[in-house]
């Protein structure tokens, strides 16, 4: 067995030795943590690496990440060679910068960390003050992608967006896709407060794809980019999607149902020429909208004068499965896993498991963190799932504790007397518990949290 570079050990506990957010459930969203001049600064001692390359900056509640690789696998199916950055990571850092579809090795990580290194240390003596983690990660990527000279960037923001340490490069189009209720504690408890800190990412005269559906969200987003006079195409105004699924049988298939999406053009200067009868291969009606949005900021890349074969997005929502997005990864027992983690993810994995598959049974393997709306997801699940199985992930402390949730669940299963709610102390014990007395045409899926797919993702 090859053994671990420890230099590039190395370089990973210093990463991880700085702020993280995404390990705390207090994470306050205000110019005192979230400091762009000091991000800028970063990358200003590094040479302005974000400068490099074309950007293309997508920020949403739902879909963002979809979103980004769709578009980053049709790029690279067009021709170009494409760096991806989003966040968080599964299992391993290095799958948070892809080039080409590829997460970038050890080996290219470690060649960056001298540089960052240095640029931490001037950043930290200066006003700015000692960058987080997720800033390290972000100018880490830049470096990454300009060293492999990326033709293109596609760019997902971490958290909220007008704040966001990506939100420093001068994005060639800006994407906004579905805005819903998640993090409220940094970013509002409106719709409208939400969308505006989304909002953030549009810059004066950049075009803009919004997928928001809510009329608060698509309105705080229409004002921005008029303010800003950029051109802005809105889902259900100047284009939209339909999708086909073959009739679901009567008897247990072990593989999701396929469907078919065709692109609706409601503009003028958008086409429906090749965009119909496409197979996705993503399930769920979520991801139809997300594929509608690929199509239309392809659409808007063509307009600037970018050369792109139009076969290359087809073929890009025909092949592209993102892990943990409703992931098939077993059958008999049919095990699908989600990254779902708040209310309407969760309703949308709930609307793409009725629609994809009919099993005779359905557990769910549920864990979440703190800082989301845990009884409402719960209460959602309760009449959607045959049986629960209540655990904890433990690769991060926003975890909620097995009590609280068994709380909750029990506190509720008067109203619902059919669903059998079960605990397990770890996912790992969850998982197997779940195989092992899966009945058959059991549907057992695990959903609720990155963290728990995280951890359950590795067992297959």
């Amino acid at each position: 067995m090859d053994r671990i570079d420890p230099r590039y050990t190395d370089a990973v506990r210093y990463l991880y030795e700085r702020i993280n957010y995404e390990k705390s459930s207090d994470r306050p969203y205000n110019r005192q943590t979230f400091r762009l001049s000091r991000m800028e600064h970063v990358l200003d001692e590094l040479g302005s690496t974000h400068l490099r390359a074309p950007v293309i900056h997508v920020a949403g509640t739902k879909g963002k990440g979809s979103v980004s690789w769709l578009l980053a696998e049709a790029l690279r199916r067009s021709g170009m060679r494409v760096g991806l950055y989003t966040s968080p990571h599964l299992m391993h850092l290095e799958e948070r910068f892809v080039v080409d579809g590829v997460p970038c090795s050890p080996q290219e990580l470690v060649a960056q960390i001298d540089a960052l290194q240095q640029a931490d240390r001037k950043t930290t003596q200066s006003e700015h003050g000692q960058p987080t983690f997720f800033e390290m990660t972000t100018a880490l990527a830049w470096s990454l992608f300009a060293a492999r000279e990326t033709d293109v960037n596609v760019i997902e923001v971490g958290l909220g967006g007008r704040l966001d340490s990506t939100n420093v490069c001068q994005s060639s189009l800006a994407i906004i896709t579905s805005i819903s209720f998640d993090h409220q504690q940094q970013l509002g408890n409106t719709i409208a407060l939400i969308a505006s800190e989304k909002a953030g990412i549009i810059k004066k005269n950049v075009p803009v794809i919004s997928g928001a559906r809510h009329p608060d969200a698509a309105e705080v987003i229409r004002a921005t980019t008029q303010k800003h006079g950029c051109q802005l195409w809105q889902i259900g105004q100047d284009f939209d999607s339909t999708r086909q699924n073959k009739a679901l049988p009567n008897n247990f298939h072990s593989q999701p149902v396929p469907c078919q999406l065709s692109f609706q053009a409601l503009n003028r200067e958008l086409s429906e020429t090749g965009f119909s009868e496409i197979p996705l291969r993503m399930a769920g009606k979520h991801q139809g909208e997300n594929a509608a949005i690929a199509i239309a900021a392809w659409q808007r890349l063509q307009k600037l004068g970018w050369k792109l074969d139009n076969k290359a997005i087809i073929d890009s929502l025909a092949e592209t499965q993102i892990s943990c997005r409703i992931e098939q990864v077993a059958s008999h027992p049919t095990v699908v896993i989600d990254t779902a983690h708040n209310v309407a993810s969760i309703e949308a994995l709930i609307n793409a498991l009725d629609e994809h598959y009919s099993p005779a049974k359905r557990t769910i393997v549920f864990a979440c963190s703190k800082d989301k709306e845990v009884t409402k997801m719960i209460l959602q699940l309760m009449p959607a799932f045959d049986r629960i199985i209540l655990t904890q992930f433990q690769n991060n402390p926003r975890v909620v504790p097995l009590e609280n949730l068994e709380a909750i669940a029990k506190g509720h299963q008067s109203h619902f007397p059919k669903v059998e709610i079960l605990s397990a102390p770890s996912s790992d014990v969850a998982l197997r518990h779940a195989i092992e007395s899966a009945v058959d045409q059991e549907l057992i899926c695990v959903a609720g949290s990155f963290f728990l797919a995280a951890e359950i993702r590795p067992l297959f």
